[in-house]
């Protein structure tokens, strides 16, 4: 056994400079604030570098090493026993003298510190062998003055071996017999605080944990700063999106204001198309009328005729009758004559009629003949088609050629109607086209990435979003293109973006919700939109060649880098003459080869470019030219139009000649002509020979008759007259209104293609909209606005909604970084938000993902299983100990019951969460990855819901900035309940706390002091021949004179080496010492202390 057998302090606080003897047993008494506490604070220091020092008496705060050295005596104040102004350096000697009775030698172990003017102060140790402090001097005399060695010239004076702290105390370590490592010095520190300081009052549970086990807190801080540092971020990241939601707003506001400006843009259509519509519809009234009238004129003068031939036949009659009447003779035969004549007549006029038709018909042959010349039709019996009115061909060869005539011009009709039908589609067609490249250029000027080609891809990436929202995952799935900068050079886009095709638009997700998106899918009806699995693609190596083309493709996102390396990584950017040289190769040209598969990308295949900013203008070039091009072929197609149905038009009024027709007229009427001629000649020779008859008077009343029916004719006629100028009348009127309606129509058609132009989907919406309300009898929606003054408002309110946010938004930024403050310049808040997006968002949210993963590691590793590592090593602890307790020869046996807290608190949620960990660690797994459930004790399930809990209860520590909340959570104590158990003649492994006693104190008083003194022995009697000093401060506080004597007895049986401070009691501890060392502050800055030696007798 090595015994301590002197101390000797030297500027040591309060003790300038004492020689004392230590004894097996030891006591120091005197009065709190005396010293008592100092001495022993400088024994552990010198032999076990303990800096945990006893809390002062009188002075707040804790106490120093410079504090001891140069004696601080008001902390306030500032005020020291050994100023450094009148002791700029101040040398403490902390030297004892050791015994090892296994040897019989002495030997010294020293301790120096020097301290300098700014409280730095530097330890050195020291061993001497076979020495006394009585051979050692540490003082010498300059001037008549006693003054302490430095630790050089003590090094000097006794050509000693210094050493630093680390090396000191190891040597101090092996010289002592504890030989313990610097881990276990620290452990075996604490066990000798514990007993000195442990509180006689506490209870069970409180002397456990702060008497017996080590206090081991984990290291927050680390967890804090990360989660200040994931604060921070997501606070950027906020800034971030709030500045994007901003440029949302805006940008919604910009179309909110062109919404307004559509509506407004409708009405005007509406306006416009009815006016159109309404002048239309006076056009065809107008031209009925005019039909109509122009009908009944000819109807009118076709009366007249008839009245006139009536009026003619009755005058004729009226004049015969006359006549006979006259003559009264050759009556009949004249009658006869004049029958004979008139019916002569009749059939010449009506022959005349037909020849009339039957040459008009002939014209309109002729004309129709020259028409399908022109058009280069063949024109099938030209010859006779063109004698219809000559006798030299006959009736059936005319009427046969006028029939097939008829069906050559309904066949030709036929195929232009088909022609017109085409062309219809074709418009329709390219209509289409110029509404998609109009939405094109409107989103490209809006600085809009457009996706009108891929509806399918659009629809999967909005219910993949929504099923994330919907979950509360803050995270976004895009296509693979939206994450693309730029390419850093133009030559190689066409070749990149052609061969990429489909794959520029796949969706993108972050490989841990790849699971969820790929169920979207599956249960998805968009089946043929590409979504990649990133999962898959995070856990593979993929190293591009040095000369690759993705070394063109600007992208910050990890995933979107590792997907376009895995897509152009393997092909090399070369000349379009090298790429046969490589089995993957690309030329900017289109040539590549694709594992030895040679070809040229179709260039004309590229619908749209997306990769990058600079595709937003490609586009809208690229559309601009095709929007031209479609115009220019929408305004041919309608001159074709318009052509066509200007030929079906005039085949389909043609037709409507073709009817009966006598086609011998012109010979009948000739010899219609002669017989009239010679009717005449009859009837006039027969007036000739007329003679007086006796019927005169049967004349004469014949002849009133027929002069009645002439007035009647006459009036007749008058009327036919008057409606035929009230129909000349209405013709020029109507004639007038569709000259003005043909005159409005046209301008409202001017009107209406400016429209059309400006934007075809509204327009083509707005005439829709109308037709629609038109057929419902003008009644329902699609009409024009009820309310313009209303639409007209809500218009000047978006603008004005517009021009507030960009006021707010330009408000909070420097000049230089503000954008534009009118209607067209969605371009540049649609840039501005792709920017930062693309920027800065990115590269905040892979800097978040790095801590948010660090955060979790250390939350993991550094807390939750260290927790629980420093549990088990305590229960460890506490079993050895346990095992010491059960080999003490006592009357009364202890033993501690330690079990881990089960009360559903967050302690034994953060348990079980470091149990799953620690099983899973052992399984070779981490947690997130799936499992066999038969080889775990927690399923995947119950492990997703515990990793749930503890991201929430961990946040909730972190973010309450609860100090002292983190401190119970920190420390691995609180995650235990405590007891101890006794066993004597009457009790077996019962509750110490729960025995008569308890809360006075007395009952724990030996137990609590064979734990401590156990904890220590397990130290001690592993060594064959050690130090077994052991401190205690304020000893036996509530125990009885025969308990203490018991527990005297018991440490000298156990021949540990004892120093006791004590401020009572000093004569019931005093007889069972060899060593008395009575301690006295005589000022404020000198302790003194005396020393009484007891010899037992022989």
């Amino acid at each position: 056994m090595v015994e301590l057998k002197q101390v000797r302090l030297i500027n040591w606080y309060g003790f300038s400079q004492i020689t004392v003897p230590v004894g097996f047993f030891t006591l120091i008494a005197g009065k709190n604030g005396n010293g008592k506490s100092v001495f022993l604070d400088a024994i552990k220091y010198a032999l076990y570098g303990d800096t945990v020092f006893n809390k002062s008496t009188e002075n707040k705060g804790s106490r120093t090493v410079p504090s001891y050295t140069r004696g601080l005596l008001d902390a306030t104040a500032g005020t020291y026993m050994r100023p450094a102004d009148k002791m700029p350096n101040v040398y403490t000697h902390i030297v004892l003298e050791m015994e090892d009775a296994k040897l019989g030698s002495r030997f010294i172990l020293g301790t120096v510190i020097d301290t300098d003017a700014g409280n730095g102060f530097k330890t050195q140790r020291y061993i001497i062998e076979k020495q006394t402090l009585a051979q050692v001097a540490h003082i010498y005399e300059q001037d008549g003055q006693m003054l302490p060695y430095s630790t050089a010239e003590l090094q000097r004076t006794y050509g000693l071996k210094m050493m630093d702290v680390k090396e000191g105390l190891s040597r101090f370590m092996q010289r002592t017999g504890l030989r313990l490592n610097e881990e276990q010095l620290g452990a075996f520190r604490r066990k000798l605080r514990s007993i000195m300081s442990y509180d006689p009052n506490a209870k069970i549970d409180q002397f456990i944990r702060e008497s017996v086990l080590e206090k081991k807190k984990v290291d927050f801080s680390k967890l804090v700063d990360a989660k200040n540092n994931i604060d921070t971020l997501t606070a950027n990241f906020e800034i971030i999106d709030k500045e994007i939601r901003e440029l949302e707003e805006i940008i919604a506001r910009f179309d909110e204001l062109q919404r307004a400006k559509n509506v407004i843009l409708a009405d005007d259509i509406k306006i416009a198309y009815r006016d159109f519509v309404n002048s239309k519809k006076r056009l065809e009234e107008a031209s009925r009328n005019m039909d109509i009238a122009k009908r009944q004129i000819a109807e009118d003068e076709k009366r007249l005729e008839v009245i006139a031939a009536r009026e003619k036949e009755t005058r004729e009659a009226y004049n015969a009758a006359k006549t006979q009447r006259d003559s009264m003779d050759c009556a009949k035969a004249i009658a006869d004559a004049e029958e004979a004549f008139q019916k002569a007549q009749k059939e010449k006029e009506r022959l005349q009629k037909e020849k009339e038709a039957l040459c008009g018909f002939q014209t309109k042959i002729s004309e129709l003949m020259a028409w399908f010349v022109k058009e280069q039709y063949q024109v099938p019996g030209q010859e006779i088609l063109s004698s219809l009115t000559e006798e030299s061909v006959t009736k059936v060869q005319k009427e046969s050629s006028v029939a097939d005539f008829l069906r050559e011009i309904k066949s030709r009709r036929d195929e232009i109607l088909s022609q017109v039908t085409r062309i219809k589609d074709a418009i329709r067609e390219n209509q289409g086209e110029q509404e998609r490249c109009q939405k094109i250029i409107d989103d490209c000027e809006a600085r809009k990435t457009t996706f009108s080609e891929i509806p399918d891809s659009v629809a999967l990436k909005n219910e993949i979003n929504r099923e994330f929202e919907k979950r509360g995952i803050q995270s976004e799935a895009r296509f693979a293109c939206e994450y693309v900068l730029g390419l850093q050079n133009e030559d190689w886009r066409d070749s990149i973006e052609g061969y990429l095709g489909r794959r520029r638009y796949t969706i993108l997700v972050e490989p841990e919700y790849y699971d969820i998106a790929d169920d979207v899918l599956n249960a998805s009806k968009y089946k043929y939109a590409h979504l990649f699995n990133t999962k898959l693609l995070m856990k593979k190596q993929v190293l591009p060649e040095e000369d690759s083309v993705v070394q063109f493709i600007e992208v910050r996102n990890p995933v979107a880098k590792q997907y376009f390396n895995y897509q152009l990584g393997r092909f090399h950017a070369v000349a379009m003459d090298q790429v046969r040289n490589h089995e993957n190769a690309m030329s900017k040209e289109g040539r590549v080869s694709v594992a030895m598969d040679s070809y040229f990308l179709n260039f004309h295949n590229i619908r749209f470019y997306c990769l990058g900013q600079e595709s937003i203008e490609i586009n809208r070039i690229k559309a601009v030219k095709c929007l031209e091009h479609l115009r220019q072929s929408y305004g041919e197609y309608k001159g074709r139009l318009m052509e066509e149905t200007g030929k079906q038009s005039y085949l389909d009024t043609e037709m409507e000649f073709f009817a009966e027709y006598n086609y011998d007229a012109c010979r009948e009427y000739k010899e219609a002509l002669l017989d009239c001629a010679r009717k005449e000649t009859e009837q006039k020779a027969l007036e000739e020979a007329q003679k007086h008859n006796q019927e005169y008077m049967e004349l004469s009343q014949r002849v009133g008759v027929l002069q009645e029916e002439l007035q009647a004719v006459e009036a007749e006629r008058s009327k036919v007259y008057e409606n035929k100028s009230e129909m000349q009348t209405l013709y020029m009127t109507n004639k007038n209104s569709y000259e003005a309606a043909d005159e409005r129509m046209n301008a409202v058609q001017k009107d209406l293609k400016k429209y059309e132009a400006a934007s075809y989907a509204v327009y083509a919406k707005a005439v829709e909209d109308y037709d629609r309300f038109a057929a419902n009898g003008k009644t329902g929606q699609g009409g024009i606005l009820k309310d313009r003054a209303r639409a007209e408002r809500n218009l000047k309110e978006a603008g004005e909604n517009l021009r507030g946010g960009q006021a707010a938004y330009n408000a909070s930024r420097a000049t230089h970084n503000q954008l534009p403050m009118t209607d067209g310049a969605i371009a540049a808040y649609q840039a501005r938000k792709s920017r930062i997006w693309m920027d800065d968002r990115e590269e905040i949210q892979v800097k978040l993902k790095e801590q948010t993963r660090r955060y979790e590691d250390i939350f993991k590793n550094e807390f939750v299983l260290t927790v629980l590592k420093s549990c088990e090593t305590a229960r460890d602890d506490l079993k050895l100990i346990n095992a010491e307790l059960a080999r003490l020869e006592f009357k009364s046996q202890y033993a501690f019951e330690v079990r881990y807290v089960k009360d559903g608190s967050r302690y034994e949620k953060i348990l079980e969460y470091a149990r799953y960990l620690k099983e899973r660690e052992e399984l070779g797994t981490a947690s997130g990855q799936m499992t066999f459930d038969a080889l775990t004790s927690y399923s995947d399930d119950k492990g997703e819901e515990l990793e749930r809990d503890m991201k929430k209860i961990i946040n909730q520590i972190v973010e309450s900035n609860d100090k002292e909340q983190i401190e119970h959570y920190a420390d691995y104590r609180n995650y235990m309940t405590y007891e101890i158990l006794l066993t004597n003649d009457v009790l077996t492994r019962a509750k110490l706390s729960r025995q008569s006693g308890y809360n006075s104190g007395a009952e724990v008083q030996i137990p609590y002091m064979l734990i401590l003194l156990s904890a220590l022995l397990m130290i001690y009697n592993d060594k064959s021949s050690s130090t077994r000093l052991v401190f205690i401060d304020e000893p036996f506080a509530k125990m009885d004179p025969t308990n203490v004597k018991i527990m005297m007895r018991f440490m000298k049986e156990q021949k540990l080496q004892m120093i006791f401070c004590a401020p009572d009691k000093t004569e019931l501890i005093g007889n069972e010492c060899d060593v008395i060392l009575p301690v006295l502050r005589t000022s404020p800055d000198l302790m003194e202390m005396g020393m009484i030696e007891i010899h037992k007798g022989a």
